[in-house]
């Protein structure tokens, strides 16, 4: 059954195939693989069903194009909660995104500078490049009024590698007091500085700055694209909860280091990789959901950390604000084999699919590969004998 996965990853399936029996032989034939495939072609087709689509008789193409109407219409729904219309300005739109976003990660744990902190290092190396883009004086009078973390969120994009460099410095020499634990924050840019920053080149909707525990949104979708407010919700949703993976070795590291000497790492995101498991090199992302919704058994050193792990996906946390969005949620691994490339049901390839308006075998695929990746590790970690190993990794040496 590791055909399906290996069409929808487009991978080579023998590699797949003796990495899948590798992993089988060591859970003692539990038939992950097989099970996920089996999910996979069930919960697809039931999603047909709810477009109206006909699971048996649906070709690819209409199955691709009833996805991009079914965002099209959650788009249009969720710009109706937000209070997003045609006349509403971009900068407005990403405000009211981000305070949504922000209070629905309010649980949601990292490691950061405090905003004092933030404050003394911008004072210490003043961002000059950023603050002449945006027309101010000095860093000091910017500070009494705006918040730090947008200030250094913006100029860790707009500055030079020389400044870069002289704040990763700093980093180096940070305080116990000046970080702590700390929820999520989504930033947007202040209505005034809309203009200036317009002609910049942004390459990206969200940066994560994992120092500041903070996602900086930036209004470069066009409002007036079709599923630009969908794709850019769930992008910030999902750029927010890597931070949070991210987080999860550093909060462990930092029983017995302290968290003022993790602030480099954190900084140059430096994620230690975890160590092959019978051929299964495990990721992050997949571990923190192991940890967040399998018995905590193996741990109980870390219970202060492992008790206040949550997690919910992307889709579920948009499915809180617009209930028509419902469809999405758990579709994330879903997809459909297809001759030239396959058909996704991740939120993110459908929605971007949808603004960029890519025909049909042009559409986007890769989050939803990396889901199916993700799943795969996941149900085998859930295993007890990977399970143990990737505890024991965490609790050596700490």
């Amino acid at each position: 059954m590791s055909k399906l996965i290996a069409e929808l990853l487009d991978t080579d399936r023998r590699q797949l195939d003796r990495l899948i029996s590798r992993l089988e032989h060591m859970c003692l034939q539990p038939g992950v693989d097989v099970g996920l495939s089996a999910e996979i072609i069930t919960e697809s087709r039931q999603k047909a069903r709810s477009l109206n689509l006909d699971p048996i008789d649906t070709t690819t193409k209409e199955l691709y194009y009833g996805l991009l109407s079914k965002a099209e219409k959650d788009d249009a729904s969720l710009r109706t909660v937000f209070g997003i219309d045609a006349n509403t300005k971009a900068l407005t739109a990403c405000s009211r995104i981000s305070e949504t976003a922000t209070r629905l990660m309010k649980k949601e744990i990292v490691v950061a500078l405090q905003p004092v902190a933030v404050k003394k290092i911008l004072k210490a190396v003043p961002p000059k490049k950023t603050l002449k883009i945006l027309k101010l004086r000095s860093i000091d009078s910017v500070l009494k009024r705006e918040n730090p973390l947008i200030i250094y969120a913006l100029a860790k994009k707009l500055e030079d590698k020389t400044w870069n460099a002289q704040i990763l410095a700093r980093l180096k020499r940070v305080q116990t007091g000046d970080v702590a634990e700390s929820s999520v924050v989504i930033l947007s840019l202040p209505i005034g500085w809309s203009e200036k920053i317009n002609k910049l080149d942004f390459e990206q909707v969200v940066y994560p700055v994992p120092e500041i525990g903070a996602v900086l949104l930036i209004p470069m979708v066009p409002l007036q694209s079709k599923g630009s407010v969908l794709l850019t919700s769930a992008l910030v949703f999902q750029a927010a909860q890597g931070l949070v993976v991210e987080s999860l070795p550093y909060r462990t590291k930092a029983l017995s280091r302290g968290y003022e000497n993790l602030m480099f790492d954190i900084s140059a995101r430096t994620l230690e990789e975890i160590k092959p498991i019978y051929g299964l090199r495990p990721d992050w992302l997949a571990v923190y959901q192991l940890l967040a919704t399998q018995t905590k058994k193996y741990m109980p050193e870390y219970e202060l950390i492992i008790g206040d792990l949550k997690w919910e996906s992307t889709e579920t946390k948009l499915a809180s604000i617009c209930t028509d969005l419902d469809f999405w949620v758990n579709s994330h691994y879903l997809g459909v084999p297809n001759a030239v490339k396959p058909i996704s049901f991740h939120l993110i390839d459908v929605a971007a699919s949808l603004v960029m308006q890519k025909p049909f075998e042009s559409q986007l695929v890769n989050h939803m590969q990396a889901s199916i990746w993700n799943e795969l590790q996941l149900r085998y970690m859930k295993q007890e004998v990977f399970e143990q190993s990737i505890i024991s990794q965490m609790t050596i040496g700490q």
